[in-house]
């Protein structure tokens, strides 16, 4: 019975595992395929672990910045304590905010991500997070949306004079990238 149950932990764990990984590649891949770099300011609606965001921060120069949105206090002092370990607090700063009313001036970023947009609840919700993004995105700038599916969000994104849109396959996500110009 012991070693049935280590077995299930230990695929449990390599499962979750796997997950994160998958993740990581997909914005890795996401990253270099807009060319992320430079002095552009980037909003992450959805940091997660961290890893990521400090991966987007380490691309970036001053005055670039990446501002990353967490959900409570002690996801912001895990990813405040990453920032202070790899070395990007010029680059990277994380708001304890809520995603429907988010405290910054409209068309201040470059990029907007937003990792499993499926994921808010209610679903109600994902159209005023997807208001946000869309108000605090430059007029040139570029929204970037994961989701298990993402043809959902077109219709809003048509509204608002989205018109270079653009949908594929990245390990088992789905990536929106759309562009006003």
């Amino acid at each position: 019975m012991i070693v049935v149950i280590v077995i299930v932990i230990v695929i449990v764990a390599g499962i979750v595992g796997w997950w994160f990984w998958q993740q990581q590649q997909v914005w890795e891949k996401i990253s270099a395929d807009l060319s992320i770099r430079g002095d552009v300011q980037i909003l992450d609606m959805s940091v997660g672990n961290g890893k990521v965001f400090i991966n987007l921060a380490k691309q970036l120069t001053v005055p670039g910045k990446i501002m990353g949105i967490v959900k409570n206090e002690k996801q912001a002092q895990q990813v405040k304590e990453l920032i202070k370990e790899e070395v990007v607090a010029d680059r990277a700063k994380v708001e304890l905010t809520d995603n429907t009313n988010l405290p910054f001036t409209d068309h201040q970023f470059d990029y907007v991500l937003i990792s499993n947009l499926q994921q808010v609840k209610p679903a109600i919700t994902q159209g005023r997070v997807l208001q946000e993004a869309i108000r605090v995105l430059d007029f040139k700038g570029t929204l970037v949306i994961t989701a298990t599916t993402v043809q959902r969000y077109r219709q809003l994104l048509e509204y608002y004079r989205f018109n270079d849109i653009k949908v594929k396959q990245i390990g088992g996500q789905r990536v929106m990238v759309a562009r006003r110009n």
